[in-house]
C-alpha cells in the first residue's frame, strides 16, 4: 500500500515545485498552503488505509497516474523468467526428438539392407531346390540358371537383359517387400570386355543412397552407368548394395580393403590386418562366408581388391621404399600371395562366376625412389613383383589425380597423369582391359585469373581427347572421385575439391567431353 501511496503523491509534489518556483514573493502563502496540503493527503491516507476494498485504491491511482499497480514488476520478471525456461527446455525436446528420429530411421535402413540380403539368400536358395527338384524328376539332368550354374563354369541364365557393358545372360532375381523382383544383370564377359565405355561415380553415400550421385548425374547431364563404393574386412558383403546399382543399370564396383573400413589411408601399420595373417588362413571363415553371400546373391560385381598396394600408406603395402623397410611386417611377394590365397577360396566357393578382378596400383611417379635405401617405387620391375598373374586378374587399373604440389611431374594433361603407369600396366599385363579405377583432378592451384579457364578443365579436355585416341583403345573407361576430402600421401597432408561441379567451367569441359561422339561412351541422357 505504502508504494501506492507515494505513486499517488508524486505528481502532486511535482506541480508543487514547479508552481512554487515561479513566485518568490507569495512564500509565507505557499508554506501555508503547502501545510494544508499535507494535512488533506494526510486524511486521504487515513481513509484509504481504513477503506474495506483494494478496488478503492486501484481506482484512484489507476485514475491518476493511467497505471494499475497491481501490476507488480517483479512478478512479470519472474514470469518471463519461467516462459524462456519453458522455450529452452521446449528447443531441447525438439534436438532430442530430431535425434530419436534419426537413430530410428537409421536402424530402418539398415534394417531394409539386411531384409533385402536375407531375400536374397532365400531366393536364390528356393531357386537351387527348384532345380534340384527339377533335376531330380527328370533323372538328374539339366543345366544352372545364373548363379546356380556349376562352380566349375560360367552359369547360364534363364532370362537377358542388357547392362552397362553389354548384352548379358545372367538373371537374377531378388526379394522386395511385395514380393520378387527380376533384376537383369549383364554376363561376366561382357562386364570384363564391354562394347561401350564405364562412367563410373564414387559419390558420399552411394549405392546405399542415391540423392548425391542422382545430383552429379543431372549436373553432368548424362547417366554414369558403374558407381564404386568401400568395404572394409570388418564388414559383411552388401548384397544390397549390388541390387541396387543393377536395379539401376550400373555396374557396382567394389573397392575390398584388408583393414577396417574407418582406416585412414596413412595407417599401414596394422599387425591384426598383415599379408601374413591372409596368407596362413586367419581370415579364412570371413572370406568364405563372403563369397557364398555373392553367390546366393546371384549378380555379378567387379572387386578392386587392396588397390594402390604400389604405395606406401596402406597395410597390404610391402616395403617403404626407404632404409625404414618392410611395412607391417610383409615380405617380398607376400602382396601376391595374399591375392592368390582370396581367388583361390572364391573360385572353391563359385564366386569367380560372378566376379571380375581388378588389380589396380597408383600412378607410380609420384612414390618412393628408392634413393635412400629400399625398392625404388617408380620402376617397371618394382611394379611387377605385385602382379598376381594373367589367371588372377580381369582387369588392370589404375589410379591417378591431378593434384599438389604441382610441378613439371603434375601438368593438367592425360599424359602426365597416367603416362608413366599406362606404360607399365601395358608392358606388365599385355592384352588386359585397362580402367582408370580411381580418378581426380582438384580445383586448387592453378592461375589466380578467375576468369581464365581452369587448370581442371584443361585436365578433362585432355582425358576426353586422350579417350578418343586409338591408341588408348584398351581404356575401358573411368571412375571419377566426386568429393571433397582431405588425404595423406607420402607424408603429404592436402585437402582437394575433387567433385566434378567444384566450377562452372569444369563442369562444362567435363559435359562436353562425356558426350564427345568419338570417345566411346553410350549414356542415357540424366532425367
Amino acid at each position: 500500500m505504502s508504494d501506492s501511496t507515494q505513486d499517488f503523491v508524486t505528481p502532486v509534489h511535482m506541480h508543487s515545485g514547479a508552481w512554487w518556483a515561479t513566485s518568490h514573493g507569495n512564500a509565507r502563502r505557499t508554506a501555508l498552503g503547502a501545510t494544508a496540503v499535507v494535512v488533506l493527503l494526510a486524511m486521504i491516507s487515513w481513509l484509504i488505509w481504513v477503506s474495506p476494498s483494494d478496488n478503492i485504491v486501484r481506482s484512484a491511482v489507476t485514475e491518476v497516474t493511467g497505471v494499475d499497480p497491481s501490476i507488480n514488476v517483479s512478478s512479470l520478471k519472474a514470469d518471463r523468467s519461467a516462459l524462456l525456461d519453458q522455450l529452452v527446455s521446449a528447443k531441447k525436446q525438439l534436438a532430442e526428438s530430431k535425434a530419436a528420429l534419426a537413430d530410428v530411421q537409421q536402424q530402418a535402413w539398415t534394417s531394409e539392407g539386411q531384409l533385402t540380403a536375407a531375400q536374397a539368400k532365400l531366393a536364390s536358395a528356393e531357386s537351387a531346390l527348384a532345380q534340384a527338384q527339377s533335376a531330380a524328376d527328370s533323372g538328374g539332368t539339366g543345366t544352372g540358371s545364373g548363379a546356380a550354374g556349376t562352380a566349375g563354369g560360367r552359369g547360364t541364365g534363364a532370362s537377358t537383359g542388357s547392362g552397362s557393358g553389354g548384352t548379358g545372360s545372367n538373371g537374377s532375381t531378388g526379394g522386395g517387400a511385395t514380393g520378387p523382383v527380376t533384376v537383369e544383370t549383364p554376363s561376366l564377359a561382357s562386364i570384363i570386355d564391354p562394347d561401350s565405355r564405364y562412367f563410373g561415380l564414387f559419390t558420399d553415400q552411394a549405392p546405399f543412397n542415391w540423392a548425391t550421385y542422382d545430383a552429379q548425374e543431372a549436373a553432368v547431364g548424362s547417366e554414369a552407368n558403374m558407381v564404386g563404393y568401400f568395404q572394409g574386412f570388418d564388414q559383411e558383403f552388401r548384397a544390397d548394395a549390388v541390387r541396387s546399382s543393377w536395379s539401376r543399370g550400373k555396374l557396382p564396383v567394389l573397392t575390398w580393403e584388408s583393414q577396417p573400413i574407418k582406416a585412414g589411408n596413412n595407417e599401414p601399420e596394422q599387425p591384426d590386418y598383415s599379408l601374413t595373417k591372409i596368407i596362413d588362413g586367419s581370415f579364412d571363415s570371413y572370406l568364405t562366408t563372403y563369397a557364398d553371400d555373392i553367390v546366393a546373391n546371384g549378380m555379378p560385381l567387379a572387386l578392386r581388391f587392396d588397390h594402390e598396394m604400389n604405395g606406401t600408406w596402406y597395410p597390404w603395402s610391402t616395403d617403404y621404399g626407404n632404409s625404414k623397410g618392410a611395412v607391417n611386417g610383409n615380405g617380398p611377394g607376400d602382396y601376391v600371395k595374399a591375392w592368390q590365397h582370396v581367388h583361390d577360396l572364391f573360385e572353391r566357393q563359385g564366386a569367380n562366376d560372378l566376379v571380375a578382378w581388378i588389380w589396380a596400383p597408383t600412378r607410380v611417379d609420384r612414390l618412393a625412389t628408392g634413393k635412400t635405401g629400399g625398392s625404388n617405387h617408380t620402376t617397371e620391375d618394382f611394379l611387377a613383383t605385385l602382379y598376381p598373374g594373367p589367371e588372377y586378374v580381369d582387369i588392370v587399373g589404375m589410379s591417378g589425380y591431378y593434384r599438389p604440389p604441382y610441378d613439371d611431374k603434375s601438368q593438367p594433361t592425360f599424359d602426365s597423369t597416367f603416362g608413366a603407369t599406362l606404360k607399365q600396366l601395358r608392358a606388365i599385363a599385355p592384352g588386359k582391359n585397362i580402367l582408370l579405377a580411381e580418378i581426380g583432378a582438384s580445383e586448387t592451384g592453378g592461375s589466380s585469373d578467375p576468369t581464365a579457364t581452369s587448370e581442371k578443365a584443361q585436365w578433362f579436355n585432355s582425358l576426353f581427347a586422350a579417350l578418343a585416341d586409338p591408341a588408348n583403345a584398351d581404356i575401358i573407361g573411368f571412375s571419377y572421385f566426386d568429393l571433397v576430402a582431405t588425404t595423406v600421401v607420402d607424408g603429404v597432408r592436402s585437402t582437394n575439391d575433387w567433385r566434378l561441379t567444384s566450377r562452372s567451367d569444369s563442369l562444362a569441359a567435363f559435359t562436353a567431353g562425356i558426350t564427345r561422339r568419338d570417345v566411346g561412351y553410350d549414356l542415357q541422357p540424366s532425367p
